[in-house]
């Protein structure tokens, strides 16, 4: 792909490297940066225009790029100056959305954020296409305004009505995996930290992987036992700062796997700056809050750690154990303490209980055949490794998670069955 030569408009000198690797995933080379403490109300003031001109006739930039998002005044008045319309950090991040769809879904879902972030600047758009104000004014067309806002909205109930259709079908599917007794377990985080590598590692699998931001937009996912669980392992749409809400709002039949986890396995990338690292964890942790995914086990993976030295990574662990959950470092490129991380997953998962459960088969039979939604209901609350018919009693040998023996056993007593301890199964501790 051929990139664009450009210059960035830069509000965040520390986050710099992050906006440059952004621009170029959209096809931006960024020949020069121009730095700003804060935008103002009409944009730039005069002395960084004239500044923004020398560096664009120096550079031959066809492009500006802004590092934070532009409201539709100030994106007027800085192109009327430099004959560009600039882009903002939100239409860069939409353009890399437009490259990565490799589904149906996920197609739908830029659409809808596409649309969202036109919804939001159409009024003001509109009333200045009607002052002869807007250049280089392109869409629907110069419709007035509320038909060109209803026309936005129409366009968008649609996208969610086939959005939500997919939402219902994952809700199906997630009530079957529960009551087939499989756990779930969710790896998410900062884009580019690793997320698919470690997936293809801990499933086997060989899903695309690169050093691009948002190569996966669709959620992957596999089935894969650990210890003595079932579990549906996947991996999601990777986390950045200043995601606007409509960006998540779009992309909830995706992200909302997490909310309903037993797990996530939130991914860093160890080998970057400790500010940086420190930064994307703090961001991560509050998508996880707005996506609902609270008091629930959350594994910190320090990833890449055969990019840095045994020194570089304590500084690492330090920092991250702050953040007060269990913390494993891997390399999920060389399978570098892979054995471990699945240890801790399976301690995170739950202790378990092995369980013995007798109950009357026949009278469940003669009971409106209630032994199907019987044994249904047993695999919802763990998992059935065997069967046996005796005379007129069935024995099933369970193994459940300790905190469910109590409803279990209330369940079976109250269909006529007894539950007996068999033994005690407890995973791995972290240590």
């Amino acid at each position: 792909m051929l990139l664009v030569p450009s210059v960035a408009v830069v509000t965040k000198r520390e986050l710099l490297e992050e906006f440059k690797i952004l621009a170029q995933e959209a096809g931006y080379d960024i020949k020069d940066t121009l730095y700003v403490k804060r935008l103002l109300s009409r944009g730039l003031s005069e002395y960084k225009i004239r500044e923004l001109k020398k560096k664009m006739l120096s550079t031959g930039a066809k492009e500006v790029l802004f590092d934070t998002s532009l409201k539709p005044r100030q994106t007027y008045n800085i192109a009327k100056e430099i004959k560009v319309a600039p882009k903002d950090r939100i239409e860069i991040i939409l353009e890399i959305f437009r490259l990565h769809a490799p589904s149906k879904e996920a197609e739908l879902q830029i659409k809808l954020a596409s649309l969202n972030y036109e919804l939001m600047r159409a009024k003001e758009k509109v009333r200045l296409a009607k002052r002869g104000e807007q250049p280089g004014f392109y869409g629907l067309g110069a419709y007035e305004v509320d038909v060109y806002y209803d026309e936005i909205k129409k366009r968008m109930t649609s996208l969610k009505r086939k959005l939500n259709a997919i939402r219902k079908k994952r809700e199906l599917h997630r009530h079957y995996r529960k009551k087939r007794g499989y756990k779930t377990i969710v790896i998410t985080g900062y884009t580019c930290s690793g997320k698919t590598s470690l997936f293809n590692t801990i499933t086997g699998l060989l899903e695309k992987t690169g050093p691009e931001p948002f190569t996966t937009l669709s959620t992957k996912f596999s089935v894969l036992k650990v210890g003595p669980w079932k579990c549906y392992i996947s991996d999601t749409i990777g986390f950045i700062r200043d995601l606007p809400p409509f960006v998540i709002t779009a992309f909830y039949s995706t992200l909302e796997e997490i909310s309903f986890a037993d797990l996530v396995l939130l991914v860093i990338d160890a080998s970057e700056n400790i500010d940086v690292i420190d930064q994307k964890m703090k961001t991560s942790l509050d998508i996880l809050r707005a996506l609902e995914y609270v008091e629930k086990p959350i594994l910190i993976v320090a990833n890449k750690i055969d990019l840095i030295d045994k020194y570089r990574l304590k500084d690492v662990i330090s920092v991250l154990v702050e953040y007060e959950y269990p913390v494993i470092p891997v390399s999920a490129l060389y399978r570098i303490n892979i054995d471990r991380l699945i240890k801790v997953v399976e301690s995170l998962l739950g202790r378990v209980i092995g369980v013995r459960i007798e109950l009357p088969y026949n009278e469940l039979m003669n009971k409106n055949n209630l032994y199907g939604s019987v044994v249904s209901k047993i695999k919802e609350l763990g998992i059935i490794n065997k069967i046996e018919y005796l005379g007129e009693n069935i024995y099933l040998d369970v193994v459940v998670d300790r905190k469910t023996v109590y409803p279990l056993y209330k369940y079976i007593h109250r269909l006529g069955g007894r539950v007996r301890v068999a033994s005690d199964m407890d995973i791995a501790s972290l240590t």
